[in-house]
C-alpha cells in the first residue's frame, strides 16, 4: 500500500455524494505547490474521496486549506485528443481542516 500525506488547498467546493450502495461521500480536489530547482512553483493536482463522517468536510470551499492523509492511486489515462495524462487518487482516511479562506481575505475577523 502506498501511503500519502498531503498539505494543500481545494481546487473547488467539497462535494457530498453517495455511491452505489447508498453511502455516503465526500469528494474534493486539493492542489499542492512545490518549488522547483529553478524557482518556480509546480502544482500536483490530486482527486481525493473521503468516507469518514466529517461532516465539517461538505462545508470545505476552494481555496480552503486540508490536510489529509490516505492511500495514493496512480492512473495513466488518455483524453479525447490522445493526450495522455496521470490520474492521482487518494483515497482519504485521515484528514483535518486548515485555514479557510474567509480568514486570508480578512485575518482581523
Amino acid at each position: 500500500m502506498q501511503q500519502i500525506t498531503i498539505s494543500g488547498t481545494l481546487l473547488s467546493d467539497a462535494e457530498t455524494c453517495r455511491d452505489i450502495r447508498g453511502r455516503e461521500y465526500t469528494r474534493f480536489k486539493v492542489t499542492c505547490g512545490d518549488t522547483d530547482t529553478a524557482g518556480r512553483v509546480q502544482y500536483t493536482h490530486y482527486h481525493c474521496t473521503c468516507y469518514l463522517s466529517l461532516s465539517s468536510f461538505g462545508r470545505l470551499k476552494k481555496g480552503d486549506q486540508v490536510f489529509v492523509i490516505g492511500r495514493l492511486s496512480a492512473k495513466l489515462a488518455i483524453d479525447e485528443k490522445g493526450t495522455p495524462y496521470l490520474n492521482l487518487n487518494v483515497m482519504v482516511y485521515q484528514a483535518s481542516g486548515g485555514y479557510k479562506i474567509e480568514e486570508r481575505k480578512n485575518p482581523y475577523r
